[in-house]
Parts: C-alpha cells; sequence; structure tokens
C-alpha cells in the first residue's frame, strides 16, 4: 500500500485541476465545451442546478441567456481560457499553494553588478510556483522518517538537505501524481531555472520594480542578518511580493538548476525559457534570493550566489528549494 496520498483538483484545459475557476467552465470539469452551455440551458429551463458550478460566465451577478452567449463566444471565437491564479495540492494532509506566474518579456539581471551583468532581454512562458519555500512539514508528507534538518519546524523551509536529496523529492512528487492520474504525464513538478526564479521574484507581470522580492525596504519582506538571529524562520510571516510568493528574498537560499557563471556573458540576448549557462563550473548550480544570514545586498531580486554541489553535497543551513510546475 502506497504511504502517500494525493488530492488535487482538476487543471484548467486538462492540465492541472484548480480552486479558483476557468471562464466559460460552467459544470467545473475543467475546460470549456459544449457541457457547458447544457448546464446553463438545464438550469434556466428546469431550475436544475446539479451541473452547475459557475454559471456567471458574463460577470454581470445574474444567470441568463446571456451566459450562453458567453460560452458560445468562448467555444466558436478560440478565446483564451483564464489559467487558474493558484492551484491547492495536498499531500497526507498537509496542503500547499501553487500560483500562477503569466509569461512575458523582461531585462534580466543588474549591470551595476559585475556578476549580474550584461542585463539582458529575457521572454519566459508561463508557469506555476511554489507560494513559499517548500517546508519541513511538506517534506515529511513525502519522507515522514526523515530527520536531518538543521533548523526544525514543520513551518520552516527545509535546509540543511543534499541537492540530490531536494531532486528525489521532486521525483517522488512527480512519480505519485502521475501514477495516480491527478497531473497530466507531460507536466511535472521542478526546480525553477534562474530566469524564471528571477521573473517570479520581481513580481512577473505585476512588477513594481521593487530591489527585494515585493518591497525596497528589505525588513517588510525578508529574514537576514540584522532581523534574523542568523537562523531560518516560518514562511509566510513577512509580507509577501506582487504575485502573493512569499520569502524570495532571505530566509533561506533557494536552488536553481542553472550551472553557475560569474556573470551572464554567455547569455543570448532576446531568448525564450533559457537556461543557463551550457557550461559546467567549477562554483556548481546557481542559488537565488539570499538568505538569514546574508546581509541585505544579497537578497535582492537580482543577486546570484552559488550552491557548491561537490562540497557536502551541496548541503547548508540556510539552503532550501522552492518548486515550480510547469
Amino acid at each position: 500500500m502506497k504511504n502517500y496520498i494525493f488530492t488535487i483538483a482538476i487543471a484548467a484545459l486538462g492540465l492541472f485541476a484548480a480552486q479558483a475557476g476557468i471562464r466559460g467552465d460552467v459544470n467545473g470539469d475543467g475546460s470549456v465545451t459544449a457541457s457547458d452551455v447544457t448546464a446553463i440551458y438545464s438550469f434556466l429551463l428546469n431550475d436544475d442546478s446539479s451541473n452547475l458550478v459557475s454559471g456567471d460566465v458574463n460577470g454581470d451577478g445574474s444567470i441568463t441567456a446571456g451566459d450562453v452567449t458567453a460560452v458560445y463566444n468562448i467555444l466558436l471565437n478560440g478565446a483564451e481560457q483564464e489559467m487558474p491564479e493558484y492551484i491547492d495540492f495536498e499531500v497526507n494532509g498537509v496542503t500547499f499553494r501553487m500560483i500562477y506566474v503569466k509569461g512575458g518579456t523582461f531585462t534580466m539581471g543588474n549591470d551595476n553588478m559585475a556578476s549580474e551583468s550584461p542585463a539582458h532581454s529575457v521572454t519566459l512562458t508561463d508557469f506555476y510556483i511554489a507560494e513559499t519555500e517548500c517546508t519541513q512539514a511538506l517534506w515529511k508528507a513525502l519522507f515522514p522518517d526523515y530527520s536531518h534538518f538543521a533548523n526544525v519546524g514543520d513551518q520552516k523551509p527545509c535546509n540543511g538537505q543534499w541537492y540530490s536529496e531536494i531532486l528525489q523529492f521532486a521525483d517522488a512528487l512527480n512519480a505519485y501524481l502521475h501514477e495516480s492520474g491527478a497531473l497530466a504525464a507531460d507536466k511535472s513538478f521542478m526546480l525553477p531555472t534562474e530566469a524564471q526564479w528571477e521573473w517570479a521574484a520581481r513580481g512577473g507581470v505585476k512588477s513594481n520594480g521593487y530591489t527585494y522580492a515585493g518591497s525596497n525596504n528589505i525588513d517588510d519582506v525578508a529574514w537576514y542578518a540584522a532581523n534574523s538571529g542568523n537562523v531560518v524562520h516560518d514562511v509566510k510571516l513577512k509580507a509577501s511580493n506582487e504575485l502573493g510568493l512569499y520569502d524570495m528574498s532571505g530566509n533561506a537560499f533557494e536552488a536553481t538548476t542553472d550551472n553557475f557563471s560569474v556573470d551572464y556573458s554567455w547569455a543570448a540576448d532576446g531568448e525564450t525559457d533559457p537556461t543557463g549557462s551550457p557550461t559546467a563550473s567549477s562554483y556548481g548550480l546557481t542559488r537565488r534570493g539570499g538568505s538569514c544570514s546574508q546581509t541585505a545586498n544579497r537578497c535582492t531580486v537580482t543577486k546570484r550566489d552559488f550552491n557548491d554541489i561537490d562540497f557536502n553535497g551541496g548541503a547548508s543551513e540556510d539552503m532550501s528549494f522552492r518548486l515550480i510546475l510547469k
């Protein structure tokens, strides 16, 4: 018998399931089809609401023939369906949230810092990213016997684990969700690239251009050397950024998939979904966001650091991760 129980709402466009609705998905089956028209008609003609989850498609506060027309327009005109703003997952009673990040084009990096330059244009497609760093409660929902965290606490970010263990966690999550049929075979949890991490930390299309993830005042949004006592704190105690993401500045470094490079000299301007330097570095992989032991200038949305996975497996007391879903 499996030790893991996963539940998830069925997803938009057949990819994920969401608690936030999809415009036109009247019967709540995760897509917009002719059955949604039938569901509205059944309600209007027979007062049958058994298949009606969200019938006010046009947003006028009532369910009328106008909503039938709105669904037809979505079906006939190929109108883009709205992706859910978030998806809630449950793993053995532990719930975590993935936040929708709409893709876009932005200037990555910072020409004022050698390691963050040259600033260059990057285009990203849509993805989901975890609302918080992976908590120890979530990790233990998959691996209940794990006991190697540096600072223990269910709502603290996982810390002290090897990089290889992080990958094992993501693999375990994917394997059981795929096996259960809750997640499409071509969708997976994974670590973000540097570009995905930075776009999300900046606030994506909602960005206000802050220095830190959600504010120009670091104390609003981050646990760092001046206020943390050099230990990680529970997630979500500071303010979120524009997308509703917590602790992207400070608290714990966050792992990425990209090789670390001393600068962005390798980057081609205007790439879509870049995956970092093609050359492996003796420094290891890139980690982002700063941590509870770092000064303010190392917790900005552009600051880059490295995680030497050849030393102690990449483990450190202020090292964690945040998954994306794509």
